[in-house]
Protein backbone atom coordinates (compact mmCIF):
# COMPACT_ATOMS: atom_id res chain seq x y z
CA UNK A 1 0.00 0.00 0.00
CA UNK A 2 3.09 2.60 0.41
CA UNK A 3 3.92 2.12 -2.73
CA UNK A 4 0.80 2.91 -4.19
CA UNK A 5 0.96 6.03 -1.77
CA UNK A 6 4.15 6.87 -2.83
CA UNK A 7 3.20 7.63 -6.60
CA UNK A 8 0.56 9.39 -6.18
CA UNK A 9 2.79 11.38 -3.58
CA UNK A 10 5.38 12.00 -6.63
CA UNK A 11 2.67 12.30 -9.00
CA UNK A 12 0.77 15.41 -7.41
CA UNK A 13 4.91 17.01 -6.39
CA UNK A 14 5.40 16.36 -10.14
CA UNK A 15 2.40 17.82 -11.52
CA UNK A 16 2.11 20.87 -9.14
CA UNK A 17 6.23 21.57 -9.63
CA UNK A 18 5.64 21.42 -13.52
CA UNK A 19 2.14 23.73 -13.58
CA UNK A 20 4.78 26.36 -11.17
CA UNK A 21 7.83 25.92 -13.24
CA UNK A 22 6.17 26.07 -16.87
CA UNK A 23 7.36 22.62 -17.68
CA UNK A 24 3.87 20.93 -19.27
CA UNK A 25 6.04 17.68 -19.97
CA UNK A 26 6.69 17.41 -16.51
CA UNK A 27 3.24 18.26 -15.53
CA UNK A 28 1.47 15.83 -17.87
CA UNK A 29 4.25 13.15 -16.73
CA UNK A 30 2.54 14.06 -13.17
CA UNK A 31 -1.03 13.87 -13.81
CA UNK A 32 -0.51 10.68 -15.64
CA UNK A 33 0.86 9.43 -12.06
CA UNK A 34 -1.42 10.69 -10.24
CA UNK A 35 -4.03 8.86 -12.53
CA UNK A 36 -2.10 5.59 -12.01
CA UNK A 37 -1.90 6.12 -8.37
CA UNK A 38 -5.42 6.63 -7.84
CA UNK A 39 -5.82 3.18 -9.68
CA UNK A 40 -3.81 1.52 -7.71
CA UNK A 41 -5.55 2.57 -4.29
CA UNK A 42 -8.44 2.31 -5.64
CA UNK A 43 -7.79 -1.35 -6.98
CA UNK A 44 -6.12 -2.22 -3.98
CA UNK A 45 -9.27 -1.10 -1.79
CA UNK A 46 -12.10 -2.63 -3.89
CA UNK A 47 -10.28 -5.64 -6.01
CA UNK A 48 -11.64 -4.15 -9.11
CA UNK A 49 -10.82 -1.63 -11.82
CA UNK A 50 -11.81 1.65 -11.66
CA UNK A 51 -13.40 1.39 -15.58
CA UNK A 52 -14.98 -2.18 -14.80
CA UNK A 53 -18.72 -1.78 -15.56
CA UNK A 54 -21.24 -3.25 -13.12
CA UNK A 55 -23.07 -6.16 -14.12
CA UNK A 56 -26.81 -5.64 -13.96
Amino acid sequence: MFGQIFVFIIGVFGLVMGLIEGDYLWAFAGLIMVLSGIQLIYKVKTGKNIWDKEST
